[in-house]
């Protein structure tokens, strides 16, 4: 089965995105280099850029999967790339706070459980909640929750994860049809959310590299406060 045209041109676009966060990509974060003080600041930038490189392998990997039509896996790695999107809208949502109310009295749990958090019993800190931050997100994109909701039935043994994407039922003969070829799926399913999602992670990437240095001037300066007071 060949890409139609629409399915080529969202390949594409998606393969654009990649490129652009693939030349963001740096090789490390120094506290040294930052030069501040305050640890605030390091945790910031460093959450910063370990998104970034998770969504960098994510869609690399989608596309791919794409490209070789396995469909399932594909989408699965959309609805984590989702899912990266969302904790970094967190972390802009955070920073703005901050710079808005200057009170960086809050955000540090939000870093200590995006950056070493987890859900089982040996994890040190509870994580943040991937579903709250999803849901924080659709305040400003008004889909966003729906399209992840979408991608999440096809993370799951059921009809979408199943049968619609492995089998053709003939009723008639009462024959099961299997293998990729078989399946009716196609991955406009979740190309055009791929690349949705892209954009609004790169988008909101950049928009927090802008307002980190005002970020990093108000902890450093809670720091002198403390110390002072």
């Amino acid at each position: 089965m060949e890409f139609k045209e629409k399915e080529i041109k969202r390949l594409a676009e998606c393969k654009s995105f990649l490129k652009q966060i693939n030349e963001r990509l740096v090789k490390k974060v120094a506290a040294y280099d930052l030069g501040y003080v305050a640890k605030l600041p390091f945790k910031a930038a460093s959450l910063h850029e370990l998104l970034l490189y998770r969504v960098a392998d994510l869609s690399e990997t989608a596309i791919n999967l794409f490209e070789l039509k396995k469909m399932v896996p594909a989408i699965i790695m959309t609805r984590a790339v989702y899912e990266t999107t969302a904790v970094l809208h967190s972390l802009g949502a955070k920073i703005e706070e901050v710079i808005r109310t200057n009170d960086v009295e809050n955000v540090d749990q939000f870093f200590m459980k995006s950056l070493f958090g987890g859900r089982v019993k040996s994890a040190p800190i509870e994580c943040t909640n991937i579903l709250g931050a999803v849901d924080r997100i659709n305040k400003k994109f008004e889909h966003f929750r729906d399209s992840y909701d979408d991608l999440s039935e096809y993370a799951h043994p059921n009809w979408c994860g199943l049968m619609g994407s492995y089998g053709n039922l003939v009723k008639e003969t009462a024959t099961l049809h299997l293998g990729r070829e078989a399946s009716k799926i196609s991955a406009m399913v979740a190309l055009p959310l791929l690349a949705a999602s892209l954009a609004i992670f790169l988008h909101h990437y950049d928009e927090i590299k802008k307002r980190l240095p005002k970020f990093n001037n108000i902890c450093e300066k809670s720091i002198v406060r403390k110390k002072k007071g």
